[in-house]
């Protein structure tokens, strides 16, 4: 008998050794989707602005923005939200309560996706559209181009950062209004279970 429950001890020991901890498997699927995304994203803007008029870049850089704004109003909504809060509403089968309670457990990782994948990615882009708009502006001569650039680098990291200080006031004191609303809206392309 000993030895039956040696050999399964030793059996349990190696099938531990050998899986891949949970944390590096979640690590390198956000690495693939940070760079999957990137790639995306990088190249609707490249296209998009590229010798195109400055209202464009201009379009391309404000949606941008508002990903990077929303992404981050949610990110801090879910984050700071608790499932509890959904409970009551998902036993009377309200609508997109059962998702709220899910986004909320699984906070961690949606914040992560939200203001670190998202959000980022968002924020590096930008600055394809902002070099673009720096072309616009720079009329002559390397001062001209010099002002141009730390002006329109100032003008977008302000707005970014501004824009993520305002709202993260709102996602927070509306945190259960923010992650209802964004849940029932997912509802509409996924049904819940």
């Amino acid at each position: 008998m000993d030895s039956d429950s040696n050999s399964n001890h030793r059996k349990v020991k190696r099938k531990k050794r050998h899986r891949i901890p949970p944390w590096l498997v979640w690590g390198l699927g956000v690495l693939v989707l940070s760079f999957a995304l990137t790639v995306i994203f990088s190249f609707l803007t490249e296209i998009s602005v590229k010798n195109s008029p400055i209202y464009i870049c201009v379009i391309v850089l404000v949606v941008l923005w508002i990903v990077n704004i929303v992404c981050d109003l949610l990110a801090n909504a879910i984050i700071s939200c608790k499932p509890e809060a959904f409970h009551a509403m998902a036993s009377k089968k309200i609508k997109g309560a059962k998702r709220a309670v899910s986004f909320c457990r699984n906070a961690t990782k949606l914040s992560s996706i939200f203001a670190d994948v998202i959000g980022d990615i968002c924020g590096i882009v930008s600055g394809a559209a902002g070099a673009a708009l720096i072309v616009h502006f720079a009329f002559s001569g390397k001062i001209y181009e010099l002002i141009a650039s730390i002006g329109v680098s100032a003008v977008i990291g302000a707005l970014t950062v501004g824009g993520k200080a305002i709202f993260k006031h709102f996602a927070i004191k509306y945190n259960k209004q923010i992650v209802f609303g964004f849940a029932k809206f997912t509802t509409v392309f996924k049904k819940e279970k």
